[in-house]
């Protein structure tokens, strides 16, 4: 199935702040909405496709940012977009987690 009018559709998530991450749509390299703030990536691409009547189908290929930034963040926007890519087997380039140092990972707190 192709894409309304033939353009090319792609989704950016960004989630190096975990708590402020930001889902964008694109056509045709042009951002034509986005959504941003502590918010549940998967449900806002849900909400952008239909607002804007598509089908994750039309989009040729999901994007996170790989890094820096938050260890958590940068794990769940990467994972979201690999995975909706593999899962819609698209032929986007697996992305790579950049975080920019160790995790930084503290003992479990006992309660």
């Amino acid at each position: 199935m192709s894409a309304p009018g033939g353009y090319m559709y792609k989704i950016v998530i960004d989630a190096t702040d975990r708590f402020n991450k930001s889902v964008s749509l694109l056509k045709d390299d042009q951002l034509i909405d986005a959504k941003a703030g502590d918010i549940d990536i998967v449900s806002v691409i849900k909400d952008l496709l239909e607002e804007h009547r598509l089908v994750l189908g039309d989009i040729e290929c999901l994007e996170a940012n790989a890094g820096p930034g938050s260890f958590t963040g940068i794990k769940v926007g990467v994972t979201i977009a690999n995975v909706l890519n593999w899962a819609l087997e698209k032929n986007c380039p697996v992305i790579e987690p950049e975080y920019g140092r160790a995790p930084n990972i503290s003992e479990r707190k006992k309660r």
